[in-house]
């Protein structure tokens, strides 16, 4: 696959404007946009002032969400220069819309973002009541919980209270949170805080690679189905290690149990009865 994208320097980018359009592949879609070459540089100068300014502030947030409970890993980027003009072109291709140097930090909302990973499906609700907790005064749109089409939302209900917009798609899951990253100054950029599970996260990194980057690739149509199929398993991947928590967590409950029963002993004994808990519990299970 040789459509890789090339990424330019943004000193690159405009001494090469033919050279810039085809590594990023967007020779036809600069073209239908109507977008001005002179706009675009003049809005890749305004940010590249700004970038310095966005590490440090996405460094001060990350201080406070890796102290968040159940969190396994975290990631965090500013948006590159080439990948801003990318998008500008793409979204105003896309959905006309007029977007210069004076209202890109408030139109384009992945200026800065940060990405939390946890292990099992439920570890997005403490997750998300810290950060609704630390930063709903700063909320510049509403929660947007991206699922597949099929995917229970009723583990979703606690957030629902917070009105989000639910969005139904073929393969993408994701709760994305937008935020003032600047809450003092409103027209600045706007922060992106995503939550998925480490399955999810395996299957964006993937698809992100292998088909979103690929779309010209002769093979594309069978890679975005191949993407489909490993989607839905990632679903079935949550709900089994879902499965396992509860069954791991009513064995140590019921074990806790047996294990304060034995009050006249100084330490609790472990006896080959504890195998006999194990397979009560999952047979339960099973049978559910």
């Amino acid at each position: 696959m040789d459509n890789q994208l090339k990424k330019m320097e943004f000193a690159d980018i405009k001494e090469n404007k033919h050279l810039f359009l085809t590594n990023y592949n967007i020779r036809e879609d600069f073209e239908a946009s109507g977008c001005d070459w002179d706009c675009l540089m003049a809005i890749g100068e305004d940010f590249e002032s700004r970038r310095s300014g966005y590490f440090e502030a996405v460094q001060k947030y990350i201080t406070d969400i890796a102290k968040f409970p159940q969190i396994h890993s975290y990631r965090y980027r500013v948006k590159e220069t080439g990948s801003l003009i990318k998008k500008i072109i793409t979204k105003t291709c896309t959905k006309q819309e007029t977007i210069n140097v004076d209202n890109y930090r408030v139109k384009i909302t992945d200026l800065v973002g940060i990405r939390v990973l946890y292990v099992f499906k439920s570890d997005y609700y403490p997750i998300h009541e810290k950060i609704w907790e630390k930063y709903e005064h700063q909320k510049a749109e509403n929660i947007h919980i991206k699922l597949r089409e099929g995917d229970d939302k009723s583990i979703y209900k606690e957030v629902l209270k917070n009105d989000p917009m639910i969005e139904l798609n073929s393969t993408y899951r994701s709760i994305h949170y937008t935020l003032y990253i600047n809450e003092k100054d409103l027209y600045d950029a706007r922060l992106e805080i995503q939550t998925r599970s480490i399955f999810e996260e395996g299957w964006s990194e993937i698809n992100h690679k292998l088909v979103y980057k690929n779309k010209g690739v002769a093979d594309y149509l069978i890679l975005n189905e191949a993407s489909r199929i490993l989607s839905a398993l990632v679903g079935d991947c949550d709900s089994l290690g879902e499965l396992m928590k509860n069954i791991h967590s009513e064995y140590l409950q019921k074990l806790s149990d047996k294990e304060k029963s034995h009050v006249d002993d100084e330490i609790p004994r472990r006896d080959n009865s504890d195998d006999d808990i194990l397979s009560e519990v999952l047979q339960r299970f099973i049978k559910s």
